[in-house]
């Protein structure tokens, strides 16, 4: 009895703990992954369709080559199917397409673009709104810097908060390996 409460207590104090430790270390470094403070607390595009999100990440990578020899792999890696190559046919999205994330057709849509400079998209779902902005910025010697930021506002109640809490670490998870994907496919293309 005595060693069963004591492995419980054990079980929660670790449990507390590591729960501290995401929140106050691992939490804030992923919310702002590679990005500036400019970033992160600046306005991007996108940022007036979910005005008050309880969930916003920042983050951002340099890429190798300028903004037109990234923008087709942004379009690609966004939901397009994946391929060789990003065809001039997968750079011409306009307002209102819808880029499929699901075998159910559901996916984002296209709010915003402005090739090769910015592209938002919106998936308005049961549980939550969500954007994701991009933007490409030319810097130094025809380098970009890509920023991509995300936004949600879930329901009230237990859907949107459990929504809330499993998007926190696989949006991270998600959004990394895309600008990695993207920012190794344009500096091998180049």
């Amino acid at each position: 009895m005595f060693m069963a409460r004591y492995m419980t207590r054990s079980m929660l104090r670790f449990a507390v703990g590591a729960a501290a430790g995401y929140v106050l270390a691992v939490r804030p470094w992923h919310l702002r992954w590679g990005a500036e403070d400019g970033e992160v607390y600046g306005e991007m595009a996108g940022d007036d369709i979910v005005r008050t999100p309880q969930y916003q990440a920042t983050r951002a990578i340099t890429v190798d080559a300028p903004p037109a020899a990234v923008w087709p792999w942004v379009v690609q890696v966004s939901g397009s199917p994946a391929q060789e190559g990003a065809t001039t046919e997968q750079q011409g999205l306009k307002v209102g397409d819808t880029l499929r994330s699901g075998p159910d057709g559901a996916g984002f849509v296209v709010e915003q673009t402005d090739p090769p400079h910015t592209l938002v998209l919106v998936h308005r779902g049961e549980e939550a709104i969500t954007t994701c902005s991009i933007s490409l910025r030319e810097i130094d010697d025809g380098r970009t810097r890509m920023v991509f930021r995300v936004r949600i506002k879930a329901v009230p109640g237990l859907s949107g908060t459990v929504y809330l809490a499993r998007m926190d670490l696989a949006d991270f998870l998600t959004v990394r390996r895309q600008m990695q994907t993207i920012k190794s496919r344009a500096e091998s293309s180049r």
